[in-house]
């Protein structure tokens, strides 16, 4: 069985991924900075102590690993000063930069990047041959990603997956429950733009998908059914059995989130066409279903 490796596999989207790669049979280690804690949270894989943004002695024990899975960076959502911008791009450059130093040959590494590559498109469709967005999320993403393709040049495979908005305990879901059991969701800007969404079960099969079928390449990790703000607002609250007449905004977003505002309201309709090539079968594809699986 292939030797596994998850860097930052203590987020959101890793503390889903390690318990599936643990049951699937994968030899399983996580990067860690903080190893008492990490050694709480999950048990049946092992641990390396170190930190990914800089150089150290755990870079001599990535050689030992058939896979990598990259899934460090810095939460977007915060005060988009220019300390930070600069920490959201560093921390997935850096990391990657100092990962893919480390790779042995023939390894296969996974990093993570997001749609956000692709900017605001309007209502067009994008997939994963469509052009890169000008803004500074993508940006990030296109220098996210030239980072990654260079463990190319070592004999490395890769894989880019784009992630969309991930659906789960947490994350962003996680954030606007709340304000919608009290009866006071409601829709961001005009609620037109695009919502492109993967439940959090998906994405984790998706990414073992990725490894079993030995898959290299850019990959959207979205759902194959997309919705605007406005179907996505509508169907968490006939989930949850609430109201949802507010509406937000624009004006009172870029006040409150300034830069990040305009990133969040983004449309961005992205489709997974090639992991529908490749046979990947979603279990939530539409998002009531997702939805309810996960508030019930």
């Amino acid at each position: 069985m292939k030797k596994v490796l998850v860097v930052g596999g203590t987020g959101f989207v890793g503390g889903a991924l390690v318990p599936e790669l643990i049951k699937k049979g994968f030899s399983t280690t996580l990067l860690v900075r903080n190893l008492e804690k990490a050694k709480s949270r999950f048990s049946g894989c092992d641990f390396i102590l170190g930190d990914p943004m800089k150089s150290g002695s755990w870079q001599a024990e990535v050689s030992n690993f058939d896979v990598v899975i990259n899934l460090v960076g810095q939460n977007i959502f915060g005060k988009w000063t220019e300390s930070y911008k600069k920490l959201i791009l560093e921390s997935r450059v850096k990391s990657t930069e100092n990962i893919v130093k480390s790779l042995k040959k023939n390894a296969f590494l996974i990093n993570a990047s997001a749609i956000g590559y692709y900017g605001d498109k309007g209502d067009q469709s994008v997939d994963e041959d469509s052009q890169p967005g000008n803004d500074f999320l993508a940006k990030v993403c296109i220098e996210w990603e030239k980072q990654a393709q260079n463990a190319k040049k070592y004999g490395v495979k890769v894989a880019i997956t784009r992630f969309g908005i991930v659906l789960g305990k947490g994350g962003m879901l996680a954030k606007v429950l709340p304000v919608f059991k009290w009866g006071l969701g409601g829709t961001l800007g005009d609620g037109r733009q695009w919502f492109s969404w993967i439940h959090i079960s998906d994405l984790v099969n998706g990414l073992i998908f990725l490894i079993e079928k030995d898959l290299e390449g850019v990959f959207n990790f979205t759902s194959p059914q997309p919705v605007t703000n406005k179907e996505f607002t509508k169907a968490l609250a006939t989930v949850l059995k609430r109201p949802a007449f507010f509406r937000v905004p624009m004006f009172a977003l870029k006040l409150f989130l300034g830069e990040l505002a305009d990133s969040i309201t983004a449309n961005i309709k992205a489709h997974p066409r090639r992991l529908i090539q490749n046979d990947f079968k979603f279990i939530y594809p539409e998002i009531k279903g997702a939805l309810e699986s996960l508030v019930k």
